[in-house]
């Protein structure tokens, strides 16, 4: 279980971190909203896992992929144009949606240099270009993002295809492939946001939800979410002691968590080193290596 947490995009974190609601400029970052993203798991988010032997392992595996993939989001790097100690990447989906849905288009997004520009395709969908396009706070963006948006009612969907797109943070440039899917009511102009799966550090594919992110890396992480197995159903995770990630591979070196399964049974996940884990349930205790 040595696979470590796979780089995901910014807008993985974008529509990812899923149902965030219009959130305000806080140095703490929290995104909850009532949005699910249509899993592509076999588990469903409504069928609540239920522990045992044979599944506890991944369980506590689960657990530790919501929290680390959480906390990657909310230090991805913020295009929705606020200053903020600690930006929340999911803001660039819930503005793009905005940007899209019929009653909220706000205009062009600035660039000190370089250039933003939109082209509509004969699909009906948007191309959005961002040509080395400077927004400040260290930021440049490069790339495409394509947009295909539809409204139903109040709400419009946009669906956004981010496509070898590039951010340079002050010199450091990352290259990020992803989709993702922001719904917004037209009237309220709030949004909220899915994403699809994400690989976690067994290589299985999980869907996070309603995630919540306080902290940074020096007192660590207090962290609530759902995370859906994909074979044994969704767990909703809160943090017990802060969790800090110091291990090469990315997985959590300290702090605990807990979750109650689908028969009421409290768990704790408990962090140990680079190393192992400890999963305590029904009276035992069992350490997990990764």
């Amino acid at each position: 279980m040595k696979n470590g947490l796979i780089k995901i995009s910014i807008f993985c974190c974008l529509v990812t971190l899923v149902a965030c609601g219009s959130g305000s400029g806080s140095s703490d970052t929290s995104n909850s909203g009532d949005a699910v993203g249509a899993a592509n798991s076999a588990a469903d988010q409504t069928v609540v896992a239920r522990i045992n032997a044979a599944n506890a392992e991944q369980l506590g595996i689960a657990s530790a992929t919501g929290v680390a993939q959480a906390v990657q989001y909310q230090q991805a790097p913020d295009l929705g144009l606020r200053p903020e100690p600690r930006p929340d990447p999911v803001r660039i989906s819930m503005d793009l949606s905005r940007h899209f849905s019929a009653s909220s288009v706000s205009g062009s997004f600035a660039c000190a240099s370089g250039s933003y520009s939109e082209v509509g395709n004969p699909d009906g969908s948007t191309t959005v270009s961002f040509n080395l396009c400077d927004i400040g706070f260290g930021l440049v963006f490069d790339g495409d993002v394509h947009a295909n948006s539809s409204t139903e009612g109040n709400l419009t969907t946009v669906d956004l295809e981010y496509v070898d797109f590039s951010v340079d943070l002050a010199g450091n440039v990352t290259v990020f492939d992803f989709e993702a899917s922001c719904t917004t009511d037209n009237t309220t102009t709030d949004t909220s946001c899915a994403f699809p799966d994400a690989p976690g550090f067994d290589g299985r594919l999980y869907n996070i939800f309603d995630a919540s992110v306080v902290g940074d890396g020096s007192s660590g992480y207090s962290v609530t979410a759902t995370i859906v197995d994909p074979d044994h159903g969704s767990l909703t995770i809160a943090t017990i002691t802060p969790i800090l990630f110091g291990c090469a591979d990315g997985q959590p070196s300290s702090g605990a968590l807990q979750f109650t399964d689908g028969n009421g049974v409290p768990v704790s996940v408990t962090f140990n080193d680079c190393a192992s884990f400890t999963l305590s349930y029904s009276g035992t205790s069992e350490v997990y290596n990764w």
